[in-house]
Order: C-alpha cells, then sequence, then structure tokens
C-alpha cells in the first residue's frame, strides 16, 4: 500500500493524501462526538494539553530522520549523476588528446551518452530498470576500448587511465539505477504515519469538551501533515518529477561528434 502510494504521480498523490488525512481527522473528530460512547469519553476529561506534545514531538522527531534519509538519497543520486558524466567527459578528453587511435571510440562515448538521455532515462524513471539499448551501447565502448588494433596504438599508461575511467562510468552507472528503483525503508514510512495518526488522537482526546477547538487543531495539524508527508514521498524518488536529477549534464555529451 505505502509503494503504491509513493508511486502516485503528483497530481494524484496531492489529492489522495490530503483526502486520507482529512478522512483522518473526521473520523477522529466523529468518535469523539458519537452519542452512543459519548458517556464513556466525558469520563476522561482532564487530560492536559501537553500530553499531545508527546506524540507530536516523537512524529517530529520521525520526519526529521526521514527527511535526513531522503535528502541524503537525492544528494547522493545529484553526485552520481555528475561523476558519471564527469567520467564520461574525461574518456572523450583523453580519446581526442590520442589523435586518429581516439576518433574509434570519440562516436561511440557519444553514442553512449546519447543512449542514456533517450533510452535509458526514460526506461530508469518509469522502471526503475536498466536499458538494454544502452547496456549495449556499453558494452561496445568496452570492445573498443579492449581490441588489439586499439591497445596496440595507445601507450599502457594511457590505456590503463582510460579503463580506469570507464570502470568509474561502470560504477556510477550501477549506483544510478540502483538510486532510482529504491525508497526509503517502509518500516520507517510506517512509523511516521502512525505517529501521525496518534497525534491526531491525541489531539482529539485532549479536546474532549471542546468540539469546534477539537475541529480547528486537527485540520491545522492534519494540513501540515499531508503537505509534508507529500513533499517527503516527492523527494523519495530521486529521478521521479517533479524533485528530479536532471541529466543535463549528459545531454552536453549526448552532442559531440
Amino acid at each position: 500500500m505505502i509503494e503504491t502510494w509513493l508511486n502516485f504521480p503528483l497530481w494524484l498523490a496531492v489529492p489522495a493524501t490530503l483526502l486520507f488525512w482529512l478522512a483522518t481527522a473526521a473520523g477522529v473528530w466523529g468518535i469523539f462526538q458519537y452519542p452512543r460512547v459519548a458517556s464513556f469519553w466525558r469520563n476522561c476529561t482532564g487530560i492536559a494539553p501537553p500530553y499531545v506534545s508527546v506524540f507530536a514531538t516523537l512524529f517530529g522527531l520521525s520526519v526529521s530522520f526521514m527527511s535526513a534519509d531522503i535528502w541524503q538519497r537525492a544528494e547522493q543520486a545529484q553526485q552520481v549523476v555528475l561523476q558519471e558524466a564527469s567520467q564520461l567527459n574525461y574518456l572523450l578528453h583523453f580519446a581526442e588528446a590520442i589523435g586518429p587511435a581516439g576518433q574509434t571510440i570519440t562516436a561511440p562515448i557519444c553514442a553512449y551518452a546519447k543512449s542514456v538521455v533517450q533510452q535509458e532515462w526514460p526506461v530508469m524513471v518509469r522502471d526503475g530498470e536498466a536499458s538494454p539499448v544502452t547496456e549495449a551501447a556499453f558494452d561496445h565502448l568496452l570492445s573498443l576500448l579492449t581490441a588489439p588494433a586499439f591497445t596496440a596504438q595507445v601507450d599502457a599508461t594511457l590505456r590503463r587511465e582510460m579503463l580506469n575511467a570507464f570502470n568509474q562510468v561502470r560504477q556510477y552507472r550501477v549506483d544510478r539505477i540502483q538510486l532510482s528503483n529504491t525508497y526509503s525503508h517502509f518500516g520507517k514510512w510506517m512509523i511516521v504515519l502512525f505517529l501521525g495518526f496518534m497525534t491526531q488522537v491525541a489531539i482529539g482526546v485532549v479536546h474532549l469538551e471542546k468540539p469546534h477547538a477539537r475541529a480547528i487543531t486537527l485540520f491545522i495539524f492534519t494540513m501540515a501533515m499531508a503537505v509534508t508527508l507529500i513533499l517527503l514521498a516527492g523527494m523519495d524518488q530521486p529521478f521521479v518529477p517533479p524533485f528530479a536529477v536532471g541529466n543535463d549534464s549528459f545531454k552536453e555529451l549526448a552532442s559531440c561528434h
């Protein structure tokens, strides 16, 4: 259920989240107004307002930890993309520096970058997987770098540096794909959602004798919580809009010749 919600596009996630939590708030308000249990709740009056802060503090701490985890993953995704493009650009400069021998790999490097933008990026965003077309372009580049006709024309030290850059591209690509198909641990989301609901209940318990105050405080807290959850869910997938990591660095390489 949580995974389904996280996969909602923004235009659906916003109303769905708001409606769900406003419904829970209305349900909490209604439980304390229900005539058949009103006598029970009348005997529970006198709970001090600071009681709410217990759950509210726990909820705030959970959101803070969740936010830190999500922002760290977003920054990691940004760095992975930049580093992959940087190492690819590094490899391209090597190819241009060695003259005619490097011309055989210049076009494949550009083709790989173009494939990332046109083929792999949409698949990665949609399915969290690598593109077979991009994989083929990557393997083709490797075969050229290790071909005897190429290695015979390139100094051993330079060839080692180029292979090292290629391996760095491989590693950053793997990291990029992995980050595109993972979320924060669902257990963390369950804790945040549970504490959010319990804070709603605590607000209702504190305002047993004040239905209007209960309605106002529930509405204010619920709106703040829902908006926070929407933003966190949107950032939990670093390659999915509206807070997506861009591929501009690959676009520049894709236009090379």
